[in-house]
């Protein structure tokens, strides 16, 4: 079988690693983090690849260090429970409540649904008072 360029086959290594995190209540809700480890990946797109740009070359390596990470995407009761802090403000004052869907949806309520309707600002204000109140 001979293979073109976009057909070429993709080898994945993966080391087995036991899953690290925690669960902590602000306020009563639960946020749950994952630790995603140090390492070095390779970034950007060789120049083989069909359909990558200029800006995604050259291909370098990345190292990282360890940092937490949300299990789940933030739901609005976490972002009321840290919005509605504003003695952890950073920068910008944050609405509580900007979420369009609020209905409870099926067997989902209300406040375990994911926020939407916050700008990329928010969403760093958000990160930061996480921050400041977890260390």
């Amino acid at each position: 079988m001979n293979n073109t360029k976009s057909e070429e086959k993709l080898t994945i290594k993966r080391q087995p690693r036991k899953f690290q995190g925690y669960r902590e209540y602000i306020d009563g809700v639960p946020l749950e983090m994952v630790l995603i480890p140090d390492g070095t990946f390779t970034m950007g797109a060789p120049e083989s690849e069909e359909g990558s740009r200029n800006n995604e070359r050259p291909q370098h390596n990345v190292t990282i260090s360890s940092f937490l990470m949300g299990r789940y995407p933030v739901t609005q009761g976490q972002w009321k429970a840290i919005a509605s802090r504003t003695d952890l403000k950073v920068n910008e004052d944050l609405d509580p409540d900007p979420s369009h869907f609020k209905e409870p949806y099926q067997e989902i309520e209300r406040w375990q649904r994911p926020v939407e309707q916050v700008n990329w600002y928010e969403a760093v204000e958000f990160c930061q008072r996480l921050s400041k109140l977890t260390g």
